[in-house]
């Protein structure tokens, strides 16, 4: 994915014999929008002087409610159109590596694909709702090329080992991004965890391009020719930041479990707990049924971020505790106990740190009940 810059305009020209097109493939970057690579369409015509790529991951920073319209899953990427030179050198800035595979392709299905990505950039087509797994910059590649080519064009159908889903995909490009893993586990609920099918793998650059040096066109290799553009020298591996959620809750866990068998006054801290757990859960149910976030539903992080946790902290900010709140903490302990025993078991993967946040809140929640009324 990348933001958008300055446009190109295009016309409807039509391409040389001299003419190729080709899948470009971006290497990750260092920010978690770029985590996951890149992909684009390069057309190339020598003979007419024509070097443009075509990406359909921009968006605009200055479109109305940009930041409401994120979050709410209504936000528009678009197709930008971009000189070649121009598109290489923002990623030799970044040292990120590309790839290109050049499309063997007969002159007339270029010169549909090039048809359809000027029609496509023109401003009142250019807009598409994104969606992270179904509808991004790589499955709108996937989709032209099986339109164009049809039936003509064979993808590789075998499936990887272990049948992963959406969220196993996801994981190996996150493993040095400890804290962002965590909130993508979170925020992504148990839809994300079905299987993907072959085709499906496709939402990721990697998958794409592997695919389509495995896939068929004519009866023949789909990629003609494939080589790098740009390499960036060694780089020094990425270390795993000290403060993993893991040890950070680890730690909290230990230092809350020694307070608690001490018998140290930990009202404060279990106020301020419960409120935490409570307003993060609301959150959760927002992104549930407030947006249009297909991956945000069905999320089974609720079972440790309950909102009605809200109503519990309150009523610990307040000098009198109200009757009910040892029956809502014994219903506490009890779901905590629960979902450590079914943690594994789980229709959804939830994030193996949280396992320390739900013994941390049925050990508050058994120390509450050790207070008398």
């Amino acid at each position: 994915m990348a933001v958008c810059c300055a446009a190109i305009p295009v016309n409807g020209q039509s391409l040389s014999p001299a003419a190729r097109i080709s899948l470009l493939t971006c290497g990750a970057g260092d920010e978690l929008y770029s985590a996951f690579g890149h992909s684009a369409v390069r057309v190339c015509d020598t003979a007419q002087q024509l070097d443009l790529v075509f990406n359909y991951g921009t968006f605009d920073f200055n479109q109305p409610h940009f930041y409401a319209n994120f979050v709410r899953g209504k936000l528009n990427y678009m197709l930008h159109v971009t000189k070649f030179e121009n598109f290489l050198f923002a990623y030799e800035a970044e040292q990120r590596w590309v790839f290109e595979q050049t499309l063997n392709l007969t002159p007339a299905q270029q010169q549909e694909i090039f048809a359809f990505l000027i029609n496509n950039s023109l401003p009142e087509n250019k807009y598409y709702l994104y969606d992270f797994l179904f509808d991004n910059c790589t499955t709108r590649i996937r989709d032209l090329l099986e339109t164009v080519c049809g039936g003509q064009w064979i993808w590789p159908d075998k499936p990887l080992d272990g049948r992963p889903a959406f969220r196993d995909l996801l994981h190996p490009y996150l493993h040095t991004m400890t804290w962002s893993k965590l909130g993508i586990d979170i925020l992504l609920g148990s839809r994300t965890d079905r299987v993907a099918t072959p085709r499906e793998y496709l939402f990721l650059p990697d998958f794409l391009s592997e695919a389509a040096g495995n896939a068929v066109l004519h009866g023949q290799p789909a990629v003609a020719e494939s080589r790098y553009l740009f390499r960036p020298g060694e780089q020094p591996p990425h270390s795993t930041p000290v403060f993993t959620p893991a040890i950070l809750f680890l730690a909290l866990l230990i230092i809350i479990a020694a307070a608690t068998f001490a018998k140290l006054p930990l009202k404060g801290f279990d106020a301020a707990w419960f409120l935490l757990l409570g307003v993060f859960g609301l959150f959760l149910v927002f992104m549930w049924a407030g947006t249009d976030h297909y991956v945000t539903k069905s999320n089974f992080n609720l079972l440790w971020a309950f909102p009605a946790h809200v109503a519990a902290g309150i009523a610990l900010f307040r000098k009198c505790r109200p009757r009910w709140i040892r029956w809502y903490f014994a219903a506490t302990l009890l779901e905590c106990v629960l979902l450590c025993i079914f943690w594994a078991l789980l229709p959804q993967q939830l994030n193996s740190s949280l396992l320390f946040v739900t013994l941390l809140t049925g050990l508050r929640a058994m120390g509450e009940l050790r207070i008398k009324n």
